[in-house]
């Protein structure tokens, strides 16, 4: 067979390929594998335990490829091999053997192999539906028809088997999701379907953005397999998607308050927070977020995201302190955006409707201070800020007469002037301060300073109004 190099997920391989074994023996197979694995697959640790066992299974092919595959899960692959091929001799046509020699080299990268070994078991074992399903998604790679007209000689044997959902679950194993979506699709009963083929089947159509599909899937999930935290995840997840909150939040619920093992992330409790905002539980929605470090040591978005919620609920002070201590948190790898989303806080606080003009004033005032302290630690965006702080400065005081504004206008044009060459964006700002320096002086009584900016004006703009009626004053 055409060698095939391909790299296939090792741990989710196991867990649908472990043999059917007696409740005692099973037993024995999971004590030996901790102790294999504590031991880092050194086979001398399990010695008294391993010689019992072979004694009295000598002749029980499941059985062996059960303690060959306890060498799998504990990495050791050489004695693997040796009791997948005791597994394969005693058992000519028992399956276990096949697959545990296939699944052993999948974990050594050898798909060619892997294959091999799974065609073996379909020949030896035909009944045994495990061995077509791998053996598609190995091959599915490097041919796709192959892999596919495996999975239907599977349908021949065992007409009963749900086909459809192994090649959808075998093309999304190899990131095909569409096509896996296209055989998901043609499954009749999906409450026949096990849980992470299931499960797997949401995720798909979530991440290629079918969300009503995804939330019918959902919905059978956690009611057949409500212990499978997972269903909750994307449950969540796709409620927030389609602006469903409270079922958001529901599921959000549940996924916190499930009883099996599932490792929480910082998007969880993003989503999470994000729910139950939209749905009015603020102080809820803050202490979701106040969970990520938890999480996610690393992260140090946490207060950026606490301030962000601050200002949706119009709580200006607590959004201030909790970008303040996001800038502190950031440190020396802090840029100008984060005194930038400072400053907008300020700004949406004088945005806010009903906003007295004191309180308008007092927020401007406040971002200006924001942006002069952008303009001495950022070189690189004087520019911005210092056209900032002539934006925020005519707010607190648009009386072009008074000038308020005026320094940082001047600023701007110096800072932008000498450039040889000018963006539009640049072109049309140096419009907006010529214009104002213009009227300003006019209105001053100062005819030559104003002209002299009114025919800068009209360098840039030659049919400026302003500019043309200041430069024909005599």
């Amino acid at each position: 067979m055409k060698a095939i190099k391909y790299l296939v997920a090792g741990a989710l391989m196991l867990s649908i390929a472990a043999p059917t074994m007696a409740q005692d023996v099973k037993s024995q197979v999971d004590a030996i594998t901790k102790v294999l694995v504590d031991a880092k697959g050194d086979a001398v640790a399990a010695k008294s335990q391993i010689k019992d066992f072979v004694k009295a299974n000598k002749k029980n092919a499941e059985a062996l490829a059960g303690l060959g595959r306890a060498f799998l899960v504990a990495k050791n692959y050489e004695q693997a091999k040796t009791y997948a091929d005791m597994a394969m001799k005693v058992g000519k046509n028992v399956s276990a053997g096949y697959i545990l020699r296939g699944d052993i080299a999948s974990a050594e990268d050898d798909g060619g192999m892997a294959a091999s070994y799974y065609e073996m078991s379909t020949q030896q074992a035909p009944q045994d539906p495990t061995a077509y399903v791998k053996y598609a998604r190995v091959y599915q790679k490097v041919d796709a028809d192959g892999a596919v007209a495996m999975l239907e000689k599977l349908r021949s044997v065992k007409p009963d088997y749900p086909v459809d959902a192994a090649a959808g679950y075998m093309y999304s194993s190899n990131n095909k999701l569409k096509t896996a979506l296209q055989y998901y699709g043609k499954v009749q009963n999906i409450n026949s379907l096990e849980d992470y083929i299931l499960f797997d089947y949401a995720s798909t159509a979530y991440v290629l953005e079918d969300y009503d599909k995804t939330l019918q899937l959902i919905a059978v999930g956690v009611q057949k397999y409500p212990h499978y935290s997972s269903f909750y995840r994307v449950g969540m997840y796709a409620s927030d998607k389609v602006k469903k909150y409270e079922d958001a939040v529901n599921y959000g619920n549940k996924l916190f308050n499930t009883t099996d093992t599932i490792k929480y992330t910082a998007n969880d409790y993003i989503y999470y927070a994000e729910a139950l905002m939209n749905t009015g539980k603020f102080d809820e929605a803050i202490a979701a977020y106040k969970h990520i470090p938890e999480v996610d040591p690393e992260n140090k978005e946490t207060n950026k995201l606490i301030s962000g919620l601050y200002v949706k609920a119009h709580r200006f002070p607590e959004a201030v302190a909790a970008m303040e201590q996001h800038i502190t948190e950031v440190g020396e790898n802090a840029t100008y955006k984060e005194l930038d989303a400072l400053a907008d806080i300020y700004i949406d606080e004088a945005s806010v409707e009903g906003a007295t003009d004191a309180v308008k004033k007092a927020a401007f005032e406040n971002a200006d201070k924001v942006y002069a302290r952008m303009v001495e630690k950022y070189d690189y965006a004087a520019t911005y800020a210092v056209w900032k702080r002539a934006l925020m400065n005519h707010q607190i005081n648009s009386d072009v007469k008074v000038g308020r504004a005026l320094p940082y206008y001047q600023q701007f044009i110096s800072l932008v002037e000498p450039k040889a060459e000018k963006t539009a964006s640049e072109l049309n700002k140096l419009a907006i301060a010529y214009t104002y320096l213009a009227v300003h002086y006019i209105q001053n009584d100062k005819k030559d300073e104003a002209k002299a900016w009114a025919h800068k004006l009209a360098e840039i703009r030659p049919d400026d109004p302003n500019a043309q009626q200041i430069l024909s004053i005599k």
